[in-house]
């Protein structure tokens, strides 16, 4: 039932198992057991009826009735090993699956989420590993029990009587045609509900990040429209997928209500002809046997869902593992200690659109330069190539003379530090995000890199100051507030290189002189590189480089640029009108 990917993905899921192989083991064996004791209470019919009751053997009723206890007891055991011991197995490779893949979502490229919703990436740790769960072991773990199962009760009416129970297997190729056909069906129905469930986790993220632009602008019907068409995608694929599934049921137990029928009429029959060969013991314990094949050639049938899902999400969740991390390849480790930046011949194209073309910059040790320009003239590329978010197509960027294609993301990031023009703060201490990442926080700098960000007063009011938690992406303090607070993490790592990418715009005046007076002092040994629209940091610099399309069309001093009355003057003019 499953091609030849299908099953390359099944067993690679299966890897995830085998760590934990005795615990898989013993799930095995008492699942076996389950399924072998099938047969048990068809088995003690027989000499209970012909022996105990028609013969009023009592000694017989004792031995089955024993045997029926005991088998139960085993049996009951067996169930308990099994279901634990698979909730065991399929949790451990959850948690592992997503250990992994957060992992490898810490080292993918810039460029995979340029390409993928948060939406969909959110989908693969909460609706795809879950299916895969369910691939990986308790389907697997059904369609063991069930074979077993199945197996065990064909074996004993084969014992009981062989030329029936062959009767009774004409129906086989019907069954198989049957589960064959549904599991091809479930397995669109998978790929489209997957789909439709990334789909609406994407418009959840929207309207949680942007649910101050959706009460603004009246937002909320629209929105509500969009959640709906994909909520009603996912019920309405559920629905089809669970229309299939609900059907082979029927069908099945058609096709095995004829078989028994046939079966029935042809033992009644040898009963009449010839009792001694088809006593009333024999066909109890016969027609028991069938019934009891019933249920578990049914679930047998719905196993294809669950197996059928997984392996839609396999697809999903391999594909997410098999992204290939950002640093690639063996690079030599460099200490990147005084800021010299070199951009030489830097192209770099988005799709089709060229967003810089032959860019050459020289930035000295030391040295503060102002990136201007219009929206979208490459401000924010220039500083994506040289944190290393994204590979230029031609040319190459250098630090201290060290070609940054050869030295590791990790040494080229630890010569820098980022305010980004989105605060990013998370939900942990004020101590924990401006000293983000550092195992052993060093107090006294952490409120020297507050009080020089302007952030101290304002942490001193919080209740348990510095200890204090700032909730979900800094969610208890003020846009300037959490503006701060990013400016003091930047501060804090003391890096030879300070990238600010509109760091100053949620400031107030106030704030903005006393956060450019350390950013001034900061930048006495430092190389920054500042990307604002506001007159005060820019006039700042010791060079503005101005950009258009792309290119440098001008640089220069603030007071050496307004005299050439250029495209930088009427760039500034337009910033203040």
């Amino acid at each position: 039932m499953l091609n030849k990917p299908d099953r390359a993905r099944y067993l690679r899921l299966l890897q995830f198992v085998r760590p934990r192989w005795r615990i898989a083991l013993l799930s095995a064996v008492a699942t076996l057991v389950y399924g072998l004791t099938e047969p048990l209470v068809p088995y003690v019919m027989q000499p209970l009826i012909d022996g105990g009751f028609a013969r009023r053997d009592m000694e017989t009723v004792h031995v089955m009735v024993a045997v029926l206890v005991i088998g139960f007891v085993v049996r009951g055991v067996a169930n308990f090993v099994s279901s634990y011991a698979t909730t065991w197995i399929a949790q451990d490779v959850v948690y592992r699956l997503r250990e992994r893949m957060f992992a490898n979502l810490l080292d993918l490229p810039m460029a995979y989420f340029d390409r993928h919703s948060h939406g969909a990436v959110l989908s693969r740790f909460s609706y795809d590993v879950v299916q895969l769960m369910s691939a990986a072991t308790d389907a697997l773990i059904r369609l063991l029990r069930e074979s077993v199962t199945i197996f065990a009760l064909l074996v004993y009416l084969f014992y009981l009587d062989w030329r029936m129970t062959l009767i009774l297997m004409i129906a086989a190729p019907f069954l198989i045609y049957t589960i064959v056909f549904v599991s091809r069906r479930l397995r669109e129905m998978a790929h489209s509900l997957q789909a439709d469930m990334s789909g609406m986790n994407h418009v959840i993220d929207e309207a949680l990040r942007g649910r101050g632009i959706i009460r603004i602008y009246g937002g909320k019907a629209h929105e509500y429209q969009r959640f709906d068409r994909q909520a009603d995608a996912v019920r309405s694929h559920a629905l089809k997928s669970k229309k299939i599934s609900a059907l082979a049921s029927p069908v099945l137990e058609v096709i095995i209500i004829v078989a028994l029928s046939a079966v029935i009429i042809i033992a009644a029959g040898k009963a009449q002809a010839s009792p001694e060969q088809m006593t009333a013991g024999k066909f109890v314990a016969f027609l028991g046997t069938m019934a009891l094949l019933f249920p578990p050639i049914k679930r047998l049938g719905q196993v294809n869902e669950p197996i059928q899902r997984g392996l839609a999400a396999a697809q999903s969740v391999f594909a997410f593992l098999d992204e290939a991390p950002e640093d690639e390849g063996t690079k030599r480790s460099a200490r990147l200690r005084s800021g010299a930046i070199r951009f030489s011949q830097v192209s770099f194209r988005y799709g089709e659109h060229a967003v810089l073309e032959a860019f050459t910059l020289d930035i000295r040790a030391g040295e503060t330069i102002a990136l201007v320009g219009a929206s979208g003239s490459g401000k924010s590329t220039v500083v994506g190539l040289l944190a290393g978010f994204y590979r230029p197509d031609a040319g190459t960027i250098s630090i201290d003379g060290c070609d940054l294609g050869d030295i590791s993301l990790c040494d080229r990031r630890r010569a820098m530090a980022y305010v980004a023009q989105e605060t990013v703060l998370f939900s942990a201490s004020v101590t924990e995000n401006i000293a983000y990442a550092d195992p052993n926080p060093d107090h006294e700098r952490v409120i020297a890199a507050a009080v020089s960000a302007n952030a101290d007063e304002f942490i001193g009011e919080l209740p348990e100051g510095y200890a204090s938690d700032i909730g979900q992406q800094g969610g208890r303090l003020s846009g300037g507030q959490k503006q701060r607070i990013a400016i003091a993490r930047a501060l804090y790592k003391d890096a030879p290189i300070l990238i600010l990418d509109e760091a100053t715009s949620a400031l107030d005046n106030r704030s903005e002189r006393k956060v450019q007076e350390a950013i001034d002092t900061l930048r006495r040994n430092r190389t920054a590189i500042i990307i604002a629209h506001r007159l005060s940091t820019i006039q700042n610099a010791d060079r503005i480089v101005v950009l258009d399309r792309g290119t440098i069309v001008e640089s220069g001093s603030h007071d050496e640029l307004i005299e050439k009355n250029g495209f930088y003057a009427t760039l500034l003019s337009r910033l203040s009108s």
